[in-house]
């Protein structure tokens, strides 16, 4: 007779953890990992659209090349960082190899100029382009092209990278 009156009082706590862990605070599946590239992997993407548009210009010839650093991305957690470097060359035939890329990235062509100005990107950075300058803009990262306005000389592309977790 004693089993039957502790009864309700063993089954409560049952009842009150099975209905806690249905309720709509209980854990959910945790979100996906909103980076899912690498610093390593996102250097090497960019890379390669780096070394493709080089590589449009005739006769390019790498004059000055800076090695890469990172920098955290603005606004996100610890570990999410992108890489910046820029390169120099020289190359003949400008103003036709940039309406190319011009035409080629299409809507990935953000901004574009003949005069000094300061370049915003999409993320709200600026950065001073020197001469006329066109910015590219895919998910692989931003290429900002700077040069002269005549149909020869030096050719800077800046590039900064999408954002990519340090592991």
């Amino acid at each position: 007779m004693r089993l039957r009156r502790f009864t309700p009082v063993l089954l409560v706590p049952l009842v009150l953890a099975a209905l806690v862990g249905c309720s709509p605070t209980a854990p959910t599946e945790p979100e996906p990992p909103k980076f899912k590239l690498s610093l390593n992997e996102v250097r090497d993407a960019s890379l390669e659209v780096a070394e493709g548009m080089v590589a449009e210009f005739p006769e390019a010839t790498g004059l000055i090349e800076a090695d890469p650093n990172v920098s955290a991305c603005a606004g996100e957690e610890p570990r999410i960082g992108r890489w910046v470097w820029a390169t120099t060359f020289s190359s003949t035939d400008l103003v036709n190899t940039v309406t190319k890329l011009q035409e080629e990235y299409g809507d990935a062509v953000t901004s574009t100029g003949t005069a000094s100005e300061t370049v915003e990107y999409a993320d709200g950075s600026t950065w001073p382009a020197t001469g006329s300058h066109t910015l590219i803009e895919d998910e692989t990262g931003s290429y900002l092209l700077s040069y002269p306005a005549g149909t020869e000389g030096q050719v800077l592309l800046r590039v900064v990278t999408a954002c990519g977790v340090l592991r």
